[in-house]
């Protein structure tokens, strides 16, 4: 289904222009040749490497009949497991407990609904390219870069790195762009001013919450709208603010899109029901709610004249600047060093909004110091991933907290 759709996006549009990557242009044709060459993959494919390698293995696995797992060029190469469900087509990777990431797995239809919801809601189309500066590989960028590209012919142009002047230079190219990034890039292009003037047809942000107070100055400065979208690695888009203005709060996600029911579980968590959820996880924590069409999210909030309000995310995993770890993962990583008794790792908000939140350890030294523990743990942990707040001297109660209490209570004390 995906290699047929493919397959149409390819013979209305096989001479344009489909990515552009530095000096390097590919037209549709050229991905379809680099395909040719490919052997029959036989097992999993990993689409990783720049954007159009990235795209290239995906087509891979759709050709072949292979799962797609995006992934980013230096990620560690993870373990699978060993049985997918029966439909599985795209795989996609969520912190785990003890460290390991789970897989949550998709069908092919689920993939494709939730990219012709995006292209829909956001008016994409293939006149107007999409600037890649946010990860290809992570569950945002795919659907909203990769996807469209590959399953409605909508170009993409990438940059390196989401640097401004690198932005800046990649965005005088075209008369217009769609851009989809997140808070923390829009504040250092805001700061920088390559937005004032820029021919930016869509400004979209995602991946963490978008402040009302850098959302207003961008407006107010430039002209240019964000539009925050809101999504899940298990269910892909669920709402979008389309209006022409500043929202009147922070906790507005905008309205549910075309196709998608949400409403607020017993629990006070949104439920989220559409064709676009995830067939499952590859283990179920208590509590959780993935498959049969339906995804029981973290976030807790409310309805009000249909736009979804958010009130606060009970999420373990954690959030920084649209990056999210699981705190097992450093947990364990810490642990390995053999520096430490006991490690506890959760996060505290940011007094940077965009940053979201920032990782903090509580640990219990055995051996060495704490900066040889850093040092340490640097090996396995990229260096968003180590903890900005180090806790070595926590009383004994303390570690009889939970995450969420431990959360409240240094967020509090800082």
């Amino acid at each position: 289904m995906l290699y047929s759709r493919w397959q149409d996006t390819l013979g209305k549009n096989r001479d344009r222009t489909a990515v552009i990557d530095g000096s390097e242009v590919w037209t549709f044709a050229d991905l379809a040749d680099r395909l040719a060459s490919l052997p029959q993959a036989r097992q999993p494919v990993l689409a990783r490497g720049n954007v159009a390698e990235v795209i290239v293995r995906v087509l891979q696995g759709w050709r072949d009949g292979e799962a797609v797992l995006p992934l980013e060029k230096d990620a560690p190469e993870p373990e699978l497991p060993a049985v997918f469900p029966d439909t599985t087509a795209h795989l996609k990777l969520t912190p785990g407990i003890a460290g390991k990431p789970r897989a949550v797995f998709f069908s092919a239809e689920q993939i494709a609904a939730d990219a012709d919801r995006l292209v829909t809601a956001m008016g994409l189309r293939h006149e107007i390219p999409n600037l890649a500066a946010a990860s290809v590989t992570h569950s945002y960028g795919f659907s909203s870069i990769i996807l469209p590209l590959l399953l409605h012919g909508v170009p993409v142009h990438a940059v390196d790195v989401p640097f401004p002047r690198v932005v800046s230079d990649a965005l005088a190219e075209h008369e217009g762009v769609v851009l989809p990034a997140v808070p923390s890039m829009w504040k250092a292009w805001h700061r920088s001013g390559i937005l004032s003037g820029a021919k930016i047809a869509l400004a979209v942000s995602a991946g963490a919450p978008l402040s009302l107070e850098l959302e207003t100055q961008v407006f107010e400065s430039c002209g240019l709208k964000l539009h925050n979208f809101y999504g899940a690695s298990e269910c892909g888009g669920i709402s979008f603010d389309s209006s022409d203005t500043p929202r009147a709060s922070g906790s507005d996600l905008g309205s549910p899109l075309d196709g998608v029911t949400v409403s607020v579980h017993e629990c006070g968590r949104f439920l989220v029901a559409s064709s676009s959820v995830a067939l499952g996880y590859e283990a179920s924590r208590e509590g959780e709610q993935l498959g049969s069409g339906q995804f029981l999210t973290q976030d807790y909030g409310r309805i009000g004249n249909g736009r979804l309000l958010l009130e606060s995310s009970g999420a373990e995993s954690i959030n920084v600047a649209g990056r999210k770890i699981g705190p097992a993962k450093i947990e364990a990583a810490l642990m390995a060093t053999g520096l430490v008794e006991k490690a506890r790792v959760f996060g505290v908000p940011s007094h940077d909004p965009e940053r979201v939140e920032e990782i903090t350890a509580m640990i219990a030294l055995k051996a060495g110091t704490l900066d040889d523990l850093r040092h340490a743990a640097s090996a396995a942990l990229a260096g968003w991933e180590l903890p900005r707040h180090w806790l070595a001297d926590a009383e004994d109660g303390a570690w009889r907290l939970t995450r969420a209490e431990l959360k409240r209570r240094y967020s509090s004390s800082r």
